[in-house]
């Protein structure tokens, strides 16, 4: 229990026991001096309770099995009797001994019992959560109390550090020492810090003789499975104890802000070491040679859980960079929250590696998995066996693919949250209708599907390096000014800015777009966009041919409605010559030639 981690329940028993009256005398009840005389009433009525909220506190042995309860108790007990009293008493009391252990605890528990009747037991909001849980196979009753329990151990101590409400004695002494990291004391976490022993040291030799070369190499990779899998929860649990937990612990970070930068790690701990203990379940009944590995892995991967595990892994993932630009930008911001990270990454369970380097290991397991289940199957005989790993392993497959998208859509959004705040229009109102209906654009609202550097030819002699953000609806070309990402209109010449005549503008929407390949030049292309009174011609050159390919593929993709741009060629040869005149293109040719052979120039220097 979690409890019995922390400090002795013999200990506390003894010591509520031998409370004395004040006069020095022993009590004929050594319980009721913890009891306040505004409950003297409660003192002999000891019926038992039906109302199943208070069914617990019927007896010690039934708090012993429930460690939010026993807390609850214990906190209840430690208010009434001041933590000088409690102080004295431990340090007085030999732990050993049991005298008077039966006479004073029915009474309290009988007391705890009535005051949870009329709601006014401590911890009530932690009672009434435990006992409102609904048990799952994510999170059973067991994982939801240990949870609670936890929470409020750690407040308890808290508060006795500060001189609150444990008796210092009851916490560290000679009989316990001193207190302990609790994560230190999991049973769990202690076998996650040893490195599982090898398969073949631990199946007998004479089983071993009989397996074939294929068996051999099946066993070895469902041993590196495990092995792998042992090793990521331990590091899971590196970021839990050694940085998530005493964050919050320390008040360095919020809640909220922890919530964040690990979202759902707790229940991606306990997913991930379920499926780790059903492997280690598995070789234990199969000696260690595992016969058939299909069930739990179609389990874990597959199904409503398969689901749950693809929601909570994408979660997780997509706020990766962000939460590692977090965390290297407050480090260089918070001196404490630097200082803690520094010295959470000197701790030997982080086996040298930064906070930096553990984070992404979750998205990293996730690339893992189809590799070794692929391997598993490829040395499988059993042809129903085989088929079940592969449906498996393209669960996998369809996870990581799910997470990689998600990943990439919040990335794509934090860019354009990052374009959005050093975004300036103020260069638009050269034009006035531009202006009016770009001045308070947003970004965000918008899908990205692609973005990089690019060269915009507005003239022979003008050519000005942008930004290109290709969004689901719109070509956003940007300059980048010092931190800002200014939207500016251009024009041919300066006399059509004088006379206000009609400017390039730095926003293209896709649905009048189509686009040109240019002869003379593998890097550029035009982009022409038509609306009923005229047209107007970009020329866009790429630094590579793959940059090139990428953006005009996109383009053609959105401004087709997401067909890969497949226009019918009847469609593109009856718009073009609306758009351009021979002599036109003659000329714009002929400008991206020259321009082709100065990026040549340029890439050999």
């Amino acid at each position: 229990m979690l409890f019995y981690n922390i400090l002795s329940i013999n200990a506390f028993f003894i010591f509520v026991s031998r409370q004395r009256m004040p006069s020095g005398a022993q009590s004929s009840n050594p319980a009721m001096n913890i009891i306040g005389a505004e409950d003297e009433d409660f003192e002999n009525d000891e019926q038992p309770m039906v109302d199943d909220q208070c069914s617990h506190f019927n007896s010690i042995e039934l708090l012993k099995s429930r460690p939010t309860h026993l807390l609850v108790f214990i906190h209840h007990v430690m208010l009434h009797l001041g933590n000088a009293k409690c102080q004295a008493l431990v340090t007085s009391t030999h732990l050993s001994r049991l005298s008077n252990y039966d006479t004073g605890l029915p009474v309290l528990v009988s007391h705890i019992r009535q005051k949870r009747m009329m709601g006014m037991t401590p911890n009530e909001h932690e009672l009434n959560d435990v006992e409102s849980h609904r048990p799952t196979d994510r999170i059973p009753m067991e994982m939801k109390e240990k949870a609670v329990a936890e929470s409020m151990l750690e407040k308890m101590v808290e508060a006795n550090a500060e001189g609150g409400l444990l008796p210092d004695g009851l916490v560290t002494g000679p009989a316990f020492g001193p207190f302990p990291q609790q994560e230190e004391m999991e049973p769990r976490l202690l076998e996650l810090e040893q490195d599982p022993p090898n398969w073949r040291g631990l199946a007998s030799p004479e089983d071993l003789k009989k397996l074939s070369k294929k068996e051999i190499k099946r066993q070895e990779v469902i041993n590196e499975l495990f092995t792998t899998e042992h090793a990521h929860v331990r590091m899971l649990s590196v970021l839990q104890t050694v940085f998530s937990r005493p964050l919050e612990r320390e008040e360095i970070m919020s809640m909220t802000e922890l919530a964040t930068i690990f979202p759902s790690l707790d229940e991606i701990i306990e997913m991930h070491y379920a499926f780790y203990e059903n492997l280690k379940k598995m070789r234990q009944e199969d000696k260690y040679i595992v016969k058939f590995i299909s069930t739990p892995l179609l389990n874990r991967f597959s199904g409503s859980e398969g689901e749950w595990f693809q929601k909570l892994t994408a979660r997780f993932c997509s706020y990766q960079s962000w939460a590692l630009e977090q965390i290297k930008s407050r480090q260089k911001k918070d001196p404490r929250f630097n200082a803690f990270i520094l010295e959470a990454e000197s701790k030997p369970q982080c086996r040298r590696l930064q906070l930096k380097d553990i984070i992404p290991t979750e998205m990293q397991r996730l690339t893992k998995y189809p590799l070794l289940l692929e391997n598993i199957a490829k040395n499988t005989d059993d042809k129903a066996e085989k088929e079940n790993i592969n449906q498996a392993a393209e669960s996998c497959r369809k996870i990581l693919n799910h997470v990689n998208e998600e990943v990439k859509l919040m990335e794509n959004l934090l860019i354009l949250k990052d374009y959005q705040r050093r975004l300036d229009t103020s260069g638009l109102k050269p034009s006035n209708d531009l202006y009016s209906e770009y001045k308070n654009i947003d970004l965000t609202t918008r899908k990205m599907l692609f973005e990089g550097p690019l060269t915009w030819r507005v003239t022979k002699e003008k050519a000005i390096d942008v930004h290109c953000v290709l969004l689901s609806d719109l070509l956003v070309l940007l300059q980048k000014q010092d931190d800002k990402m200014v939207l500016k209109c251009q024009s041919k010449s300066n006399i059509a800015v004088q006379e206000g005549k009609q400017m390039l503008s730095p926003i293209i929407k896709l649905e009048s777009v189509f686009l040109r390949d240019v002869a003379t030049d593998p890097k550029a292309l035009y982009v022409i966009f038509t609306w009923d009174s005229g047209a107007q011609i970009y020329e866009l050159v790429a630094q590579t041919v793959g940059e090139k390919k990428n953006t005009e593929g996109r383009t053609e993709g959105e401004e087709s409605g997401g067909d890969g741009g497949n226009k019918g060629e009847e469609e593109r040869e009856i718009s073009a010559p609306l758009v351009l005149s021979q002599e036109r293109l003659e000329e714009v040719q002929k400008r991206l030639q020259t321009l082709g052979e100065q990026l040549k120039r340029l890439q050999v220097r």
